[in-house]
């Protein structure tokens, strides 16, 4: 089909229209300071990864940032998120014009890009509903019936759901219709070039999306070898030389961003899902109150009215979206969709674009409906609606919402109008038409007041919530101001709220961090190499060294922000200097240099057999490295006192490692007896277990130490039940838990004085270095054989090392970080990051692009 002006300018201008009236809600939310941002993940990764990569990008940096938790490459983590996302991309270019116009204020904060939430998510639909109107357009439907069926997809429940909650999830909504765009390209016309653009633009976006995407248009290309849908349509054996080649080139383009994502993705390391997966779940009712996917009446009577399977293209896009409702009743759907990982729902958007381009291609021929064919259409509609409801109606307090009500009127007025079409098609025709997408407008606003503001808590966020202790308060910031230190890197351990991501929203470099996507050499450096425990059990983050002064030192946490209406343990070595009203700032006075070298290194391999304190000693006396690389044995003086200790039960029993609470808290007391003045802090280990597989989270607590375990039924557990906590030196150690059944065995007890620290800290000199973007320099005069050379940076691929300009060894050391072995002399040490595997990458998308004007000039030849 030929666009002629008018009809693009009618569908643009129809596009924005809905766009910006299906968001009414939080445009006027928006203006009285509420922001259309989830309170949790939207506002702990959401809005901190945009302001942090705008201003990265700003910056001219794009690969790597030591701000990022410890460090981490931005390719390889921030992928997932907007790192890559041609929306973000787009948005950062109109941003940060306007910053130089002088049309934004302060668009590096987040408050900025809670309020510039909803204008995105706006602009974005209007761009998936103009997309979808001209593919449908394509596809012989006339525009005003394309219009509609694009509404029913981009107006959708799901798509306001992901736009508020995870907001780059919505960006899938553009790249499908592109993607079918492209298989019908090759099938109609023998033309690949927008498979092959909309693969890599798929592939650079997001390649968990891509992913998902890629299942659909699969499966959506091999359906229709078997249902024609035009005449004169490609061969299969045609379509598939052109599918191939096409698939192929347009990974090759899009490799520059989809290699090191999925790099990060295999370098990531979450719990493998072990739980039983069902085939079929009747979670919820997709009449009335489902939160991800609704069958409008149109569709319903459309199903039901016989002729319309007379259409080839009906009778195709009906059955897919048939089989996708009954996709999403199935948990094990959800897994596929979901990597073969825990079940998500997060598919339906596709079932809504099937259903949408049924119903478009439905909406011509319902004006001519045998009498026969629409009444039985029409009686089996209004019967479906009543039988779900009353079904419905006793399981789920939803079906008294404002949702349930409004579809209830839609599918009775959308009855009743096609009662009148049936009638009098060219008149009520359009009043159908400019119903439905009144209706649908009406289903979008519901939705976010109801279920997205209201029950999903929406209203917390809030340009005061921002501006709140909780996340961002000028008191904290305050503090801030006197942490400027001359070392080339000084973190500061704070965190708001446990939201892990503070360190970006304040502008400060922290311990800790929060993504799906994390190095998983550090994650196995928290859970298992140092068994560091973080106040709370969760996947995709660390945080803070567990008021273990060594690590402290060792990992340049030069100032802890505490809040002194909570009690907060404070670590050997940290005095305060700083405080306000509400908090106190304190300084550590034993950080060691941020380069340091050593002669003496130390095997993984063999510090596995002994304590955690131990292997905190062997970093401050020397250099753990992988095995074989070692030069000498570690001595271990770390002393398990336990069973010099006496254990008592509280509150229940404790027999042959089964911790039984029948009192509400109960738990273990050690008692140590009498203390020496040098012993300063105590190391507790042990491994606990909820025994009952459905308990939910609970609190443990070891003296003044609190943290966190997640339920055994939470996908978000990590399973390391192995636990070292540290607690200030006392006569008793009170373990405390809720009432309950517990496997808690392996107890170890150690007890740290600090004389490694201090020796440490007496004998470390400073050595030059210079920090940047993506590079680190380190210049050291080496008088010594087999030094080696660590720095507090995450080990990661990527990261390559020059010694004197010529490439060095690099190694991966203290479990976790940089290292490199010196040369004999004057060593000046270079450090450089590129995203994984960039150079091939890069080669790749270039070859791609080669490829693809090649075949452009061959095929013009050919015709």
């Amino acid at each position: 089909m030929k666009f002629n002006l008018r009809t693009l300018l009618s569908l643009l201008i129809g596009s924005v229209l809905f766009a910006a009236a299906a968001h009414a809600f939080f445009f006027y939310q928006s203006a009285n300071g509420q922001f259309m941002v989830g309170p949790n993940d939207g506002t702990a990764q959401m809005l901190p990864f945009k302001q942090f990569l705008y201003s990265l990008y700003s910056e001219g940096s794009f690969f790597y940032s030591l701000q990022f938790g410890l460090g981490g490459g931005i390719f390889s983590q921030l992928a997932y998120y907007f790192a890559t996302s041609t929306v973000f991309f787009l948005t950062f270019l109109v941003v940060y014009s306007g910053e130089i116009l002088g049309l934004f204020a302060d668009p590096d904060t987040v408050l900025f890009w809670g309020q510039a939430a909803v204008f995105v998510n706006a602009f974005r639909l209007a761009a998936v509903v103009f997309i979808t109107s001209l593919l449908f357009c394509y596809m012989n439907i006339k525009a005003k019936y394309a219009f509609i069926g694009a509404v029913l997809y981009g107006g959708s429940v799901m798509y306001f759901r992901h736009a508020a909650f995870w907001e780059f999830f919505a960006d899938a909504y553009l790249w499908l219709p592109l993607l079918v765009l492209g298989v019908e390209k090759i099938i109609r016309e023998q033309k690949p070039w927008w498979l092959i653009a909309a693969i890599a633009l798929s592939l650079v976006n997001n390649f968990y999306f891509a992913y998902i995407n890629f299942l659909f248009i699969g499966l959506y290309a091999l359906l229709r070898f078997f249902f024609p849908l035009a005449d004169h349509e490609s061969s299969i054996k045609q379509q598939l030389r052109l599918y191939i080649p096409s698939v192929f080139i347009g990974f090759l383009i899009g490799a520059i961003a989809f290699i090191p994502a999925v790099y990060g993705y295999v370098n990531n390391f979450r719990p493998a899902f072990t739980d039983p997966i069902q085939w079929m779940d009747w979670h919820d009712n997709v009449f009335y109150t489902s939160r991800l996917l609704i069958l409008p009446a149109i569709f319903i009577f459309c199903l039901f009215a016989r002729s319309l399977y007379k259409q080839k293209p009906f009778r195709f896009f009906a059955f897919m979206a048939l089989l996708f409702v009954a996709f999403h009743y199935s948990p094990m759907i959800g897994s596929v969709f979901n990597g073969f990982s825990a079940p998500q729902y997060r598919f339906q958007y596709m079932g809504s674009f099937l259903l949408a381009a049924a119903v478009a291609f439905a909406l011509p021929s319902l004006k001519s409906l045998a009498k026969r064919d629409f009444w039985i259409a029409f009686c089996l509609t209004g019967f479906a609606f009543a039988l779900s409801y009353v079904l419905g109606y006793n399981t789920s307090s939803l079906f008294q919402s404002g949702q349930a009500y409004l579809l209830i009127i839609s599918a009775v007025l959308t009855l009743v109008l096609l009662l009148f079409v049936h009638k009098h098609p060219k008149v009520w025709m359009p009043v159908l038409l400019v119903s439905l997408a009144v209706l649908q407008l009406g289903l979008a606003n519901i939705y976010q007041k109801e279920r997205l503001y209201e029950n999903g808590n929406l209203s917390q966020t809030s340009a005061a919530f921002l501006q709140s202790h909780e996340y961002d308060h000028d008191a904290q910031r305050e503090l801030f101001t006197q942490t400027v230190d001359e070392r080339p890197l000084s973190r500061v351990e704070w965190v708001a709220d446990f939201r892990n991501n503070t360190p970006l929203v304040q502008d400060f470099y922290g311990t800790s961090a929060y993504s799906s996507v994390l190095n998983k050499h550090l994650l196995f450096f928290y859970y298992h190499d140092l068994q560091i425990d973080m106040n709370r059990e969760s996947v995709s983050r660390y945080s803070g060294f567990g008021d273990r002064a060594n690590l402290h030192s060792l990992f340049q946490v030069k100032y802890k922000l505490v809040d002194q209406q909570k009690e907060t343990p404070i670590p050997y070595g940290f005095s305060e200097v700083a405080n306000n009203e509400r908090y106190a700032l304190y300084e550590n006075e034993n950080v060691l240099p941020f380069a340091r070298v050593s002669s003496s290194t130390y095997s993984e391999d063999q510090l596995s057999s002994l304590s955690v304190l131990d292997r905190e000693h062997a970093m401050l006396e020397g250099i753990i490295v992988e095995p074989g690389l070692e030069t000498g044995e570690f001595i271990p003086q770390a002393q398990n006192r336990i069973n010099d200790a006496e254990i008592e039960a509280v509150g229940g029993t404790y027999e042959n490692g089964l911790l039984t609470v029948t009192e509400e808290i109960g738990g273990l007391d050690i008692y140590i007896g009498e203390r020496d003045e040098s012993e300063i802090d105590d190391y507790l280990s042990f491994y606990l277990r909820n025994n009952s597989e459905t308990a939910p989270l609970f609190q443990l607590t070891v003296n003044e130490f609190k943290t966190s375990r997640k339920s055994r039924e939470s996908i978000y557990r990590t399973d390391v039940n192995h636990i070292t906590i540290r607690v200030a030196a006392n006569d008793v150690l009170s373990l405390r838990v809720p009432e309950g059944s517990y496997t808690l065995n392996e107890l170890a007890l150690y007890t740290e004085t600090y004389s490694h620290l201090d020796e440490a800290v007496a004998t470390s000199a400073d050595i030059p270095v210079q920090l940047s973007s993506r590079e680190i320099s380190v210049d050291y005069n080496n008088d010594e054989e087999n030094n080696v050379l660590a720095i507090p940076v995450p080990y990661e691929k990527g990261w390559e090392a020059t010694v004197n300009g010529e490439k060095a060894d690099l190694l991966k050391v203290n479990y976790a970080f940089l290292g490199v072995p010196l040369q004999a002399g004057e060593n000046h040490i270079v450090f450089s990051y590129w995203p994984p595997f960039f150079r091939l990458s890069t080669f790749l998308t270039a070859t791609g692009l080669l490829l693809a004007a090649g075949w452009a000039i061959a095929r013009k030849k050919q015709r």
